[in-house]
This record gives C-alpha cells, structure tokens and sequence, in this order.
C-alpha cells in the first residue's frame, strides 16, 4: 500500500490475524504485522482499520507501535490492534483517503506449553547445530517448536521464548521446559519475562504472553505497569551455543554443550538418534 499525500511511502503487509468470539482475553481482535520504511514514521499516523459483517460496515482506529528497536535497518516492523465490537467478515486499511483489502487469518487455537519463535536461518547456521538442537528438545516433553518471522500467537501458548538457531536452554530444576518455566514466572508475581544472557552476553527472553503483546527479540514493545523482568543467574538453565567445533563424531560420542547437564540417558538417547540419522539402516 502506498501513500500519496507527500512522498511515496510504502507499507507491505506480513501477516493479518483475527481472534473471533470464542477467545475470551483477545474476543474480536484483528493483529496486524507490517513493514515500513525507517523514516515513514507510520506509528505516529492515524491509521483506520474499516471491518464489515456482511451487512455494515465501521470505520475502527488501530493502535499502532513500531516494534524495531534501532534504526540500523532500512524497514522495521509495525505492529497493528484493534478490538472490534462485532464479528468480522472483511478488512480493510484506510491511510489518508487510501483504501486496501486485507487477507486475514483465523488465529490459531491449539493451547501450546510453550512456542520457540527463531529467526529466519542464516547462511552462518549450520545444518549440524539445527540437528542437534532437535534431538536435545525431543528430549523434554511438551515442547512444540515453531518458526515465525514476526510475531508469535501470543493466546494459545503459555510461555514463548525467543531463541537463535545455534542456541538452546536446557532445564535443570524439572523434566520439562513448562514446569520449569512455571516455577520462575509464579515465584514472584509481577515477573513477565525471564532473562538469559549468552557467552556474548546478549539477552534472550522467556515471556509470559498473558502480560506482553508483542516483543522485538529480547524486549517488549510495551512494558505494561510493574511488569519486571527476572535476571536468571548462573544456577539456573542457561543457554548453550553450539559452536564451529560440534561435528557429528563429537554428538555421537554425547560430547557437544550443555551434555554434562543432561542425564546420562537423554545424553545416549540423543546420540543413539544422531547416530542413526548418520548411519541409516
């Protein structure tokens, strides 16, 4: 979509969701996720979104947020909500006298303990730290894995974390990530987000996406009041990077990171599956 009053900006849309009336936190909800140029300012205009039930139809505002942090990028993502009072059957975007139809989707309902939204994969992520990663979260139960580009559905999972490729957290207090993540979100009650920190010391989060609805990498883009974030320390899990280093010979004999904080059995199971996938009957 273009706009024409001044110079020409564009704004491509990436994913349109609705949440219909069976959900109760985000009843008739549309999320939208677009792209936009850095300097297009599109969060500070006024921006309609025209929602119709077949038989009329009403012009709604939407609250906009842009979700990109810096400036480094040429485009950065905006975020778009709005609650409508009746259920949707069309969209539409209106910007300065400048109409377009909007595809959505119906939001995922399926309840998930938890969701891992990755960035796209990089040249520099290499197939072998992908293999390993899924062997060690088979290993822990109620995990599905996900892969968004944007935003991750923050109704149907109680706990999102936000990882790399080459990266992965490993629970040592409890057998799965739901139960461990459950005890640090309830041990203080304004907690919305849990922080690990890398070797290189960059953060990366766990959120509770009750309390936060929409997050850039490793911070909330509205950090409701009191909402604090829980610095996890060293005696806790830890996110272990898979380096240059980790072939499939050092996975097959379980020596690759975080395998000294595993059972001895997971540590053999998962080389006994890195193993077969080398070596197929």
């Amino acid at each position: 979509m273009k706009e024409l009053d001044n110079d020409e900006m564009d704004l491509f849309f990436v994913s349109a969701y609705y949440y219909g009336n069976e959900y109760s936190f985000y009843e008739n909800q549309v999320s939208l996720t677009f792209l936009a140029p850095r300097d297009a300012h599109w969060d500070r205009r006024k921006i309609i979104v025209i929602r119709s039930n077949g038989s009329n139809s009403v012009l709604e505002p939407m609250k906009v947020h842009r979700a990109t942090p810096h400036n480094i990028c040429k485009f950065v993502t905006i975020t778009g909500t709005v609650t409508l009072k009746d259920d949707l059957m069309d969209l539409e975007i209106l910007v300065n006298k400048n109409i377009a139809g909007i595809r959505y989707l119906p939001a995922d309902k399926k309840q998930r303990d938890l969701v891992v939204c990755t960035p796209p994969i990089y040249n520099n992520v290499r197939w072998q730290s992908i293999l390993l990663i899924a062997h060690i979260y088979a290993r822990f139960p109620r995990f599905p894995i996900e892969q968004n580009l944007n935003q991750c559905d923050n109704s149907s999972a109680s706990f999102i974390a936000f990882l790399e490729w080459d990266e992965f957290l490993i629970p040592t207090r409890f057998s799965s990530f739901f139960d461990e993540f459950a005890n640090f979100f309830e041990s203080e009650i304004f907690v919305g987000l849990l922080e690990y920190k890398n070797s290189k010391g960059v953060s990366k989060i766990v959120s509770r996406p009750f309390n936060i609805g929409s997050i850039w990498l490793n911070e909330p883009v509205e950090r409701p009041y009191k909402l604090k974030t829980k610095k996890m320390g060293q005696n806790t899990s830890k996110i272990y990077e898979v380096d240059e280093s980790v072939d499939l010979d050092s996975m097959t004999r379980g020596k690759f990171p975080g395998a000294k904080d595993l059972k001895s059995s997971d540590r053999q199971a998962i080389a006994r599956d890195i193993k077969k996938y080398r070596y197929p009957l």
